[in-house]
């Protein structure tokens, strides 16, 4: 079973949603959250859920437009969350303007999570400009951070950054955040890159893969294909591309259903055991659009 987490613009949220397939997505709670948020200012943008090695599920998300934290909080079912904590992963940083949608992989050869997220610094003409790059800092309990450090940086401003593991190297997709919200834009669209360790180099960025005007990627694995969903930000809708090799990407938008309204979404993948174990169908009900 595939889980789907997203917020939507009525509500800044955790949702969830389930699939079978990997296509077609069912939203749990009749697309109404199953999370608020309790803590900073109060919204759960971008969430992000993945499985720890242990088999727990930690949420990450995005504390406001212009916080210097970002959310965390644990689950041992998907439904019932533990407190949710500010991580001060910019605290060390001077002239943070924000901290948006942090995610969070595993890096085999440390042993430990590395959290990423997009951070604009400001620029010293005090330019109202947001220039993103990607940050990171490491844990192993998601209770103590290392300092954070410049994780990458292409030379133009990015944000949404999502890794997985793909056969002996790394694989990323990111926004490239330049050009304008508007349709007929150049870039404001994905691209990918790769990596031999999770801490970089990125190398071997393509060319954008996705059409402009979308955003939040997320990578996952469906059969031999890699899927990336994305979100089409000025039209409330997502969109889809599947590749085996990570680089060559074709648009299967037209093959997945998803509940109204999804934004910046992620994506896990559950056992057979741990999916019969929590039996999240469950939670299926009518949706109230």
């Amino acid at each position: 079973m595939y889980v789907m987490s997203y917020f939507r613009t009525s509500a800044e949220a955790l949702h969830l949603a389930i699939s079978d397939d990997g296509l077609r997505w069912q939203a749990l709670n009749g697309n109404q959250p199953i999370l608020r948020g309790e803590t900073g200012t109060k919204t759960l943008r971008d969430p992000f859920v993945f499985q720890d090695r242990t088999g727990r599920f930690h949420l990450l998300a995005t504390d406001g437009w212009k916080a210097h934290n970002i959310v965390h909080a644990a689950s041992d079912d998907l439904l019932h969350w533990g407190e949710q904590q500010l991580a001060p992963v910019m605290q060390s940083v001077p002239d943070v303007r924000n901290c948006w949608a942090p995610e969070c992989f595993y890096d085999s050869e440390d042993d430990l999570y590395r959290v990423i997220w997009s951070s604009s610094i400001t620029e010293p003409n005090n330019s109202s400009d947001w220039n993103h790059r990607i940050w990171s800092v490491t844990t192993r309990d998601f209770q103590t951070y290392s300092e954070p450090h410049l994780f990458f940086d292409p030379g133009y401003s990015i944000i949404d950054a999502t890794v997985v593991r793909h056969g002996e190297r790394y694989l990323m997709a990111f926004k490239d955040e330049r050009g304008e919200n508007r349709f007929g834009t150049d870039w404001k669209a994905m691209r990918v890159c790769f990596a031999s360790r999770a801490g970089g180099p990125w190398t071997e960025v393509s060319e954008l893969v996705t059409p402009s005007l979308t955003e939040g990627p997320s990578l996952f694995r469906r059969g031999d294909k890699w899927v990336m969903i994305f979100d089409h930000f000025m039209e409330d809708r997502f969109g889809a591309a599947q590749s085996a090799d990570g680089v060559n990407w074709e648009n299967i938008s037209d093959q997945l259903q998803f509940p109204p309204g999804p934004r910046h979404a992620s994506v896990l993948r559950l056992d057979e055991a741990t999916s019969s174990k929590l039996n999240l169908k469950q939670h299926l009900a009518p949706v109230a659009d």
